[in-house]
């Protein structure tokens, strides 16, 4: 991860688009400078995206449309929600555990319970993001069996809560917040004083009723030929 200017540029060379990203930070961001974070992403020949705000970074939209990207979920715009009092204990409801990956059992568990696309998210194994120490994959079970996943990833002070997800059967018991907590508690363990995510309209509501609050929408943009740019 390296900073030009007001952008970010994250470079984990997964295949998997999201993993790979150029993210506006600062207020007003220059063109020039954005450009040059996008050839810095380019020049790894990586599968990668975009996020920019709404209402913050209007500016870039011609670039994005002279660099010919397309906009991913037009009709649903992501939230970026933070909260800054994070918990230090989870309270799980009765007979539900939560498993960090740490192996391909693990991570298989992960997968058929997050629906993911397995030709991806292989790639997380090895030297790929489960051995990241800064991330960390969860799979939530009841009577032995995986129901739930989330995702923590650390960027001090900062911790990112990703691919919160619970099976249709198993939805509306407290899985989804239970899954939410433990990333956070394991952000703010480690030192984190922000946690931070981008919810689905469903999931908002849960996220406000724990503290969470809306600081700006973003709109996802990558290359046109990208059909699929999660995993």
């Amino acid at each position: 991860m390296r900073r030009i200017g007001g952008v970010v540029v994250a470079v984990t060379r997964s295949p998997i688009a999201i993993f790979n990203e150029v993210l506006p930070v600062d207020d007003a961001v220059d063109a020039a400078i954005f450009l040059e974070a996008v050839e810095v992403v380019r020049a790894t020949r990586s599968r990668w995206v975009t996020h920019l705000r709404e209402g913050v970074d209007d500016a870039l939209l011609t670039v994005v449309h002279d660099l010919d990207l397309e906009e991913h979920d037009a009709d649903r715009p992501l939230p970026a929600m933070v909260l800054t009092e994070l918990p230090m204990t989870v309270e799980l409801p009765d007979g539900f555990q939560v498993r960090r990956v740490i192996d391909r059992q693990g991570f298989a568990d992960f997968l058929r319970t997050s629906e993911g696309n397995s030709n991806l998210t292989e790639t997380w194994l090895g030297p790929g993001i489960v051995d990241d120490p800064t991330v960390a994959l969860f799979v939530g079970y009841v009577e032995g069996r995986p129901v739930a996943t989330s995702i923590a990833t650390r960027t001090d002070p900062v911790i990112g809560v990703y691919g919160v997800g619970t099976v249709q059967a198993a939805r509306r018991r407290g899985y989804g917040w239970a899954m939410t907590a433990t990333a956070i508690v394991h952000g703010a363990q480690a030192g984190c004083s922000i946690a931070t995510l981008q919810s689905s309209s469903m999931g908002m509501p849960m996220y406000e009723a724990h503290g969470f609050r809306t600081l700006f929408h973003y709109r996802l943009f990558g290359d046109r030929t990208d059909r699929q740019v999660g995993y």
